[in-house]
């Protein structure tokens, strides 16, 4: 699997150069590597997220990504965390996974609403 390719030291030291070039050049109109997941409603968007980070997202019966989401994966020697923001909500720090899913889903309600209103905001989440 796509994790398992990951584990090795070289692709490990490539990751990290791609993650600080991003940290530098985050203001600036340069393409980094990235994957981009679109389609209609309900089609596995937020699964095939899912099977790439192995992080669980918010699950609803009607529309339930309200937002655009940008996903940021990173490597790290010291203990996993992940951090959520969006506009109007302060950086949050995560270091329970399990509530990664309820704090997009909070974001999603302070940019969108309780309704089944969509918002051009982002919420940007990375691990």
């Amino acid at each position: 699997m796509l994790s398992n390719a990951l584990e090795n030291t070289e692709s490990r030291r490539l990751l990290g150069v791609v993650d600080e070039m991003r940290e530098i050049l985050h203001h600036e109109k340069i393409a980094l590597p990235q994957i981009v997941v679109v389609g209609d409603q309900s089609v596995g968007k937020s699964s095939v997220l899912e099977a790439l980070s192995d992080i669980q997202l918010s699950r609803a019966q009607q529309i339930c990504t309200r937002c655009p989401f940008e996903l940021r994966m990173k490597n790290t020697t010291s203990n996993e965390y992940a951090t959520i923001r969006c506009e109007g909500v302060e950086e949050i720090r995560i270091t329970d996974f399990g509530t990664i899913a309820s704090t997009v889903t909070a974001c999603t309600i302070k940019l969108a609403g309780n309704q089944h209103d969509v918002s051009a905001l982002p919420i940007y989440l990375t691990v």
